[in-house]
């Protein structure tokens, strides 16, 4: 089952899930596409305040610092107001401590939530640099697998075939919901 959504990223999503299970990933069966903006700070301030809040085993500061918007969204097992009602669930606290590595660094970005289960995502990346103020990650669910996998069994993998065109997709605004 496909769930068409309106989004300018939908497109986007669907093939990067066509293309996970094309290369023996069936169990990859959500993308969502997600815009990162930068509220305030710089890479020092941002750095601190998440790594304080690892130290204190806290929530990292992501309302304080980033804004988090939808771009795109496929999958074959929920509706994306499904997705956005689950997302502070799904979203997790690897994936959010991973938030300014993906926002200040230069892709190839990747980071695993090994302990992701059910519908959590087990994955972000960000495959092409930012664009403007914009990182664009993809958030990936597989619940039978870790990405990891995926990555030992593709290794010197060419990212581009992933991401095509998407940064040049970017620059279209939406103004869709914030998912925090």
């Amino acid at each position: 089952m496909s769930i068409a959504t309106t989004l300018n990223g939908d497109a986007s999503a669907e093939r990067i899930v066509r293309h996970f299970q094309s290369a023996g990933f069936p169990g990859i069966t959500e993308a969502l596409l997600v815009r990162i903006r930068l509220k305030k700070g710089d890479k020092p301030e941002v750095d601190a305040a998440f790594d304080l809040a690892m130290e204190r085993e806290v929530a990292p500061p992501v309302h304080d610092y980033f804004e988090i918007r939808t771009y795109g969204f496929f999958s074959e097992i929920r509706t994306l107001p499904v997705a956005k009602a689950a997302f502070t669930v799904d979203f997790g606290r690897a994936l959010r401590h991973a938030l300014p590595d993906i926002y200040f660094e230069d892709a190839p970005v990747v980071v695993d939530d090994a302990l992701a289960t059910g519908t959590k995502y087990d994955a972000m990346l960000k495959l092409g640099n930012n664009v403007g103020d914009q990182a664009i990650a993809i958030l990936l669910n597989d619940p039978s697998s870790s990405f990891f996998e995926y990555l030992d069994s593709n290794l010197g993998y060419d990212w581009q075939k992933i991401v095509g065109t998407l940064d040049a997709a970017v620059t279209s605004f939406n103004p869709d919901e914030e998912l925090q």
